[in-house]
């Protein structure tokens, strides 16, 4: 049974429980879930990464594309060995993009939202479940990748030229 507590409280719309403690909120995750959220969060980034391979005009990009799918198959399957699942169809390699590929953005966006929820997963692990060092630098990775996907060296401006007042930077 749990009571609200009143307006004089300084911790007012915490519901606490019978003994007075605060009763737990947010969702809460079994460890396994975690797991999957690495799991099926590195699948979609690659095969987003096999849609955007079929997008690029050089093919130095679309090299470049395919060996990030394969590393990210490859991290996959690590994850898969080190949570000790054995499932043979989550470890097979992403085949390629069949047919007519998804477009750029909504490609990228995938691959973003893959990234996030790889490295939500494993910092999941590393903090909740497991206290692993293994998945923290298995989060700090996909999220250092995520953000140079985001803001790739092109778009960075590390030193900006100071510019008279009243001109703008394109």
């Amino acid at each position: 049974m749990s009571e609200r507590i009143t307006d004089d409280d300084d911790t007012k719309g915490i519901e606490l429980d019978a003994h007075g403690d605060p009763l737990p909120q947010g969702t809460r995750m079994i460890e396994y879930e975690s797991y999957e959220r690495v799991i099926e969060g590195l699948k979609i980034a690659s095969d987003a990464c096999m849609h955007l391979s079929k997008r690029e005009i050089t093919p130095e990009a679309t090299n470049s594309r395919i060996h990030l799918a394969l590393l990210l198959d490859q991290c996959r399957r690590i994850c898969v060995q080190h949570a000790g699942i054995d499932d043979v169809i989550r470890v097979r390699p992403t085949e390629e993009a069949r047919g007519e590929p998804l477009r750029w953005r909504e490609a990228r966006d995938r691959l973003l939202e893959g990234l996030r929820q790889a490295s939500g997963g494993a910092r999941q692990l590393a903090t909740c479940f497991r206290i692993d060092l293994m998945w923290s630098n298995t989060a700090r990775q996909l999220e250092s990748l995520e953000e140079s996907i985001r803001n790739p060296k092109r778009m960075r401006h590390s030193n900006p030229m100071l510019l008279p007042t009243g001109y703008v930077r394109h």
